[in-house]
């Protein structure tokens, strides 16, 4: 299960080795918190996914781990069957200039906090540096 953190500059998905390989991407993912535009909660998050898969891995209706791609970008998928999940968007202005931080404009995350991380990422009381930590389960 991956580990969410949530800071005050950026969230972290920490990817477990096996989600690694299953979504054929090295390391962690990270997202600058100036790119993300909205963050909703979903109970049916095969409807988000956009495009096809180009990387990574699905069993059809059950999981699906990695990148799909379509024309407007690339979208990060870490899914499971019978979880709510937290679809994030992205500025996509940005994402060609990511630098340090991963260029996708959509990341779908499934989690039983759901909740507690879209308040989390909404956030933004001035003097406010904890780091909220939650897994994916």
């Amino acid at each position: 299960m991956a580990r969410l953190q949530v800071h005050a500059d950026r969230l972290v998905i920490q990817l477990t080795r096996g989600e690694q390989v299953l979504a054929m991407h090295r390391g962690d993912l990270v997202i600058d918190r100036s790119r993300i535009t909205s963050a909703i909660i979903t109970d049916d998050p095969w409807v988000w996914l956009r495009g096809s898969r180009v990387i990574g891995s699905r069993i059809l209706g059950r999981t699906a781990f990695g990148t799909w791609r379509h024309l407007s970008g690339k979208d990060f998928a870490l899914l499971r069957k019978g979880r709510h999940a937290v679809v994030i968007d992205l500025d996509e202005a940005s994402a060609a200039a990511a630098g340090d931080f991963d260029d996708h404009v959509r990341v779908i995350v499934s989690t039983e906090h759901a909740a507690d991380l879209v308040r989390a990422l909404r956030l933004e009381q001035p003097g406010e540096h904890g780091v909220f930590t939650t897994e994916t389960l």
